[in-house]
């Protein structure tokens, strides 16, 4: 759902109670408190309204190819714009699948969870946006070992699973895929349960696959453009787990700290460091 619904939603109840009882103050206190029950369920509610709320809950990176990946910042890579945070560096028309900015989220890691994120793709080359999930490492390119899996439409309207627990890529049409318009917002929800991964776009379930099973069951979970000016917004994540645990756990992955520091970079420049394949 866009900002703008969720903001005209909660004008409407407010009117509704303003005009239709006397005891208003408790009546839009009612309404409030309502609507951030419904928020409540979700562990993560990330809007894309403020810098300072993103750098918080996000590490940004940079791959100028699919194995080379560098510390990156925000306002080098992605801006506030078209209602939510749009990639708009380094994005090259002439160039393949190649200058990938990459959002973890770092807050926590995740075993079994809910995902709802709006996406809408950029026109200035056909690639994507990308939903990374299960990562051992955050900032990982997908199709890499330890980036878990890619989830992402492509602009004709197949959805697509791509990387190394999904043993390469699956991709299948979804329902209705001559109406699907890729300029346009969509909401992709992803749930993943065990081995089984079950995807909705628009809330209509457009995939369920099995992915490989690996002893690093919790991951990161990353927004990617992949070289494409696209856009999310309204990202949400709760916890499935069955033991209620979402908390961060050590990193096993041997190369998970390879390479420059953010900081370094920020102050020094980029040096060329580049993490193994």
């Amino acid at each position: 759902m866009r900002k703008l619904l969720t903001t005209l939603g909660l004008a409407s109840i407010l009117m509704f109670c303003a005009s239709g009882t006397p005891n208003n103050v408790s009546n839009v206190a009612m309404a409030e408190n309502s609507l951030q029950t419904v928020e409540e369920s979700w562990d993560v509610v990330e809007t894309f309204d403020s810098e300072e709320s993103i750098d918080e809950k996000f590490d940004f990176y940079f791959c100028s190819s699919q194995n080379a990946r560098r510390g990156d910042k925000l306002s080098y890579t992605w801006t506030l714009a078209d209602g939510g945070i749009k990639r708009t560096g380094n994005v090259d028309a002439k160039a393949d699948t190649v200058n990938i900015a990459i959002m973890s989220y770092v807050g926590e890691v995740y075993d079994d969870f809910e995902l709802s994120v709006d996406f809408k793709a950029g026109s200035r080359t056909p690639y994507w946006p990308v939903i990374g999930i299960r990562q051992q490492i955050p900032g990982k390119y997908y199709t890499i070992e330890g980036g878990g899996t890619g989830v992402f439409m492509q602009q004709n309207g197949k959805i697509t699973f791509w990387g190394p627990i999904t043993n390469g890529i699956y991709e299948k049409d979804i329902p209705g895929v001559a109406n699907y318009y890729a300029l346009m917002w969509h909401n992709m929800r992803i749930r993943a349960e065990g081995a089984t991964v079950t995807v909705f776009v628009d809330d209509v379930q457009v995939a369920k696959v099995n992915v490989n099973a690996t002893d690093y069951t919790k991951g990161y979970i990353s927004l990617i453009s992949v070289n494409n000016d696209c856009v999310f917004d309204n990202f949400k994540l709760r916890s499935l787990s069955s033991n209620g645990q979402t908390g961060n756990e050590e990193n096993r992955y041997e190369y998970a700290d390879w390479g420059q520091s953010l900081d370094d970079i920020i102050e020094n420049g980029y040096s060329g460091m580049t993490i193994p394949e």
